[in-house]
């Protein structure tokens, strides 16, 4: 999946759909005290600055990147007290020894995000903190439910997740999973809205196969006034051993 272009695509109204998203980035800043915002900090895959603008101002240079140019862009004019590049998660070239790394619902798009977190290691000194938000197996799973073969990535659980990071070189200091339960009104408003964020289901589904998914999700997940999605979130925080 292009996941970039997707994004790229969706940057001007993502954060106006994204509110699970932008919920999980403030919880997590809620993770970094005031007292421990300081020191040289990059944050990958930072969009338009939904931890950015939280975790400023920040004591320190603080580098948020995004691989897709327009989400760079607006993050650019919407949090800039950091400085912004367009970077790959994977790169980390001529970058100095960090004292923290950031990173909120971006590594369960990575093709290799086990080779990314070592990357990121690398750049780090022991007792640096790595602190990110990452989207579960759980995640829009009544979609996965009736289409199994939409899945964007192969989601993972906390437990893999959690071997993950000990097996880059990191320790896990503080997790919890948050599930979050959003209403839609209908199935096909589900599908657009998650299509206009950048997350759109593969393979390609025929026209007829698709108004039977969401004649099925309609009736099969009715929740109050409308249909229910659920995204589960891990918070991890984890220092660099």
């Amino acid at each position: 999946m292009d996941c970039i272009a997707n994004f790229d695509r969706a940057a001007d109204h993502y954060e106006a759909l994204g509110a699970t998203q932008a919920a999980l980035a403030g919880a997590l800043a809620g993770w970094i005290a005031p007292s421990e915002r300081h020191g040289a900090a990059i944050e990958f895959g930072a969009g338009t600055g939904m931890l950015t603008r939280h975790l400023l101002p920040w004591d320190g240079a603080y580098l948020a990147t995004d691989a897709a140019p327009r989400m760079a862009a607006l993050g650019r004019v919407r949090a800039p007290g950091a400085t912004w590049a367009q970077r790959y998660a994977s790169d980390t070239t001529c970058l100095r020894m960090m004292d923290w790394v950031f990173a909120c619902n971006l590594l369960q798009w990575l093709e290799e995000p086990e080779g990314v977190l070592r990357a990121w290691r690398a750049i780090m000194a022991p007792g640096g903190h790595l602190a990110g938000v990452i989207l579960l197996r759980g995640t829009l799973e009544e979609l996965q439910a009736l289409l199994p073969e939409s899945s964007p990535v192969p989601w993972r659980t906390e437990s893999e997740w959690r071997a993950m990071l000990n097996r880059t070189g990191f320790r896990l200091e503080r997790a919890e999973v948050r599930e979050q339960v959003v209403i839609y009104p209908t199935a096909l408003d589900f599908l657009r809205t998650i299509h206009a964020m950048g997350l759109a289901p593969k393979p390609a589904v025929g026209p007829g196969r698709l108004r039977s998914v969401l004649r099925e999700y309609d009736r099969s997940f009715a929740s109050g006034r409308g249909v229910r999605a659920t995204w589960r979130g891990w918070l991890a925080r984890a220092v660099a051993v």
